[in-house]
């Protein structure tokens, strides 16, 4: 019967410890980024947002980082047809983050950059261009 109830009570202190490491678990992860210079390869209006969203998170945390958003792909063509996007530029602009798209995508799809916002700067070859911002030292990522 000891056997018993020992047993059952070491369940309990068991259970009750895997319940508060659960609970433990699920709290929000620090995330503190150190470096000073980033770039985000973007191909879709959902990934500039968030992009542009990580961007300013971190321009937050630290005014003298720089931030750029290379966009490239289909997705230029949204570029000046999607008037939500608008309201992403201007936060882009407000916090500092560099928004350059890719002039070989703009030729292929038949855009101009007339008839783009005109915060947005190109660069003929996109790929190329994150290639360079490496060579310079930014933290790179393509989503």
């Amino acid at each position: 019967m000891k056997r018993l109830v020992l047993a059952i009570s070491l369940a309990i202190m068991g259970g009750a410890q895997t319940a508060n490491a659960a609970v433990q678990s699920t709290g929000a992860v620090e995330q503190t980024v150190e470096g000073k210079k980033f770039a985000m390869l973007v191909q879709s209006v959902k990934s500039l947002r968030s992009a542009i969203m990580t961007a300013t998170e971190i321009k937050q945390a630290n005014p003298s980082a720089q931030f750029e958003i290379v966009i490239m792909g289909q997705m230029v063509q949204e570029l000046t047809t999607d008037p939500a996007l608008q309201e992403a530029y201007i936060t882009a602009e407000k916090y500092g983050v560099k928004l350059t798209v890719c002039e070989f995508a703009m030729k292929v799809y038949g855009i101009s950059m007339d008839a783009i916002n005109p915060y947005i700067k190109g660069t003929p070859n996109a790929h190329k261009y994150l290639f360079q911002l490496q060579e310079k030292g930014y933290n790179t990522l393509s989503i």
